[in-house]
C-alpha cells in the first residue's frame, strides 16, 4: 500500500483526525492543553510496548473533575489518540500498511466520538437553556409580587374614605400610581398596558391583593 490513498495522505489524515478531536471534542468539552498533554504522553511512548502499556494503565486510574459522560468520552478519545500516533510512528518507519491500519481505525472511533461530543454537547445546552428559564421564571415571579405589594399598599393608602366602589374604580385610580412604579422600579412583567386584565384578576382572588381589597371596598362595592 502507498503512503496515500486517492488524494489523501497518511500525514493529512492524522492532522484531520486531531483537528477534528481539537474542534469537536477538547475545545467544547476541555480545553486545547488537554489534548497537548496527552499527545505529548503518547509520543514519548510509542515506540516501547511496555511504556504504552503503563500509560494505559495510567488512564484507567486517571482522576480528574469531569462529568462521567465526559470521562466515558475522553477514555474513547485517549485511545484513539494512540491509534493516531501509532500510525504516525509506523508512517514515519516506511511500514504504510500498519499505518493505514491504524488510522482507518482511529477514524472509524473518531467518528463515534464526535457523535457522543455533539450529544453531550446538545444536551448540555438544553440544560442551560433550562436553567436559564428557571432563572427568568424567577426574576418575572419576583417582579411580580413587587408589584402586587404595591397595589396592596395603594389599595390602602389611596382608599376613599367611605372605601372603593367598584373593581373597575380601583383599575382607574391605581393606573398612574403602578405605571410610576413600574417605570422606577425597571419592571418588565407585568406590563402596564394590560393593568385591567392583571389588577382585575388579582382583586377578585390574589393572595395579597383580594384581602386589601376586601378590607378597603364600600360596603355596597361591586
Amino acid at each position: 500500500m502507498n503512503e496515500s490513498i486517492g488524494n489523501t495522505s497518511i500525514g493529512e489524515a492524522i492532522a484531520r483526525n486531531h483537528r477534528l478531536l481539537l474542534e469537536h471534542f477538547f475545545e467544547p468539552l476541555l480545553h486545547r492543553d488537554v489534548q497537548i498533554k496527552l499527545l505529548n504522553g503518547i509520543r514519548a511512548v510509542t515506540g516501547d510496548i511496555e511504556l504504552q502499556a503503563k500509560l494505559e494503565q495510567a488512564w484507567d486510574g486517571e482522576v480528574n473533575e469531569y462529568d462521567k459522560e465526559v470521562k466515558t468520552v475522553l477514555k474513547h478519545v485517549q485511545y484513539a489518540s494512540l491509534y493516531i500516533e501509532l500510525a504516525r510512528a509506523a508512517d514515519a518507519g516506511m511500514k504504510h500498511v500498519r499505518a493505514w491500519a491504524f488510522i482507518n481505525h482511529a477514524s472509524l472511533m473518531v467518528g463515534e466520538i464526535l457523535e457522543q461530543s455533539v450529544a453531550i454537547q446538545s444536551r448540555a445546552e438544553v440544560e442551560k437553556r433550562s436553567h436559564q428559564n428557571s432563572q427568568n421564571g424567577q426574576g418575572r415571579n419576583k417582579s411580580t409580587l413587587l408589584v402586587k405589594e404595591e397595589a396592596a399598599r395603594l389599595l390602602e393608602n389611596l382608599r376613599p374614605e367611605a372605601g372603593w366602589l367598584s373593581k373597575r374604580k380601583v383599575v382607574t385610580e391605581l393606573e398612574k400610581p403602578l405605571e410610576k412604579f413600574i417605570e422606577q422600579n425597571s419592571i418588565l412583567t407585568p406590563r402596564i398596558s394590560n393593568i385591567e386584565r392583571w389588577l382585575t384578576e388579582w382583586l377578585r382572588g390574589d393572595e395579597l391583593v383580594n384581602p386589601a381589597w376586601e378590607k378597603n371596598k364600600h360596603v355596597k362595592a361591586r
